[in-house]
């Protein structure tokens, strides 16, 4: 089956499947902090060491020339920023 449909067809839409779900996982969580503009319990070093490795495995993946992987993480690379830009505006 898998030769039927090609590896590398199902191996690329499961990163951007992973990139899809990556970015909706933030959505929850950023929709909460619009609504009550808290982020009390939400760790900024988190969001600091995540967006740390973010650029590292971004730089990475461009070296290596995985443009599928870059690609497949823009939509939680922007909800990520988006919900660092949120913690670091609403923290008192």
């Amino acid at each position: 089956m898998i030769n039927l449909i090609g590896k590398e067809l199902i191996a690329n839409s499961l990163i951007y499947l992973a990139g899809l779900l990556w970015g909706i996982e933030l959505i929850p969580q950023v929709i909460k902090t619009l609504k009550t503009k808290n982020v009390k319990g939400i760790s900024l070093a988190f969001y600091m060491i995540c967006l740390t490795a973010y650029i590292v495995y971004g730089i990475g993946n461009i070296m290596l020339g995985n443009w599928n992987i870059v690609i497949a993480h823009i939509p939680s690379l922007i909800l990520f920023t988006t919900m660092l830009i949120l913690v670091l505006k609403y923290r008192k």
